[in-house]
């Protein structure tokens, strides 16, 4: 199951280097049950972040996500507002959450 977590917006003023209007990022959780061969049914977290790319009258959807990340919801709690405190995209999630885990 996804749960969204969060959503922030970019607009022109914040977007220096780039010729779009609005960059949207939203960041959700991803929660599974995981049955343990003790037929112990766990969550099991993970984290997807999806960017919605403005370009005029073009909108470029982009996403990526880790699975599996966690059992320990606390923790994919505070990496997600992390990533969304830092403006975290889906092509730099893998390489950020290796850092920081």
């Amino acid at each position: 199951m996804k749960k969204f977590y969060a959503g922030i917006v970019l607009n022109k003023d914040e977007l220096i280097e780039s010729n779009c209007n609005r960059i949207e990022l939203e960041y959700y959780k991803i929660e599974k049950k995981d049955k343990k061969s003790t037929n112990k049914v766990n969550n099991v977290y993970g984290i997807e972040i999806v960017k919605k790319e403005y370009l005029g009258n073009k909108k470029i959807k982009e996403k990526n996500n880790i699975n599996n990340l966690t059992n320990d919801e606390n923790v994919i709690n505070k990496l997600l507002n992390i990533l969304k405190i830092n403006k975290v995209t889906p092509i730099t999630l893998n390489d950020i959450v290796e850092e920081i885990l």
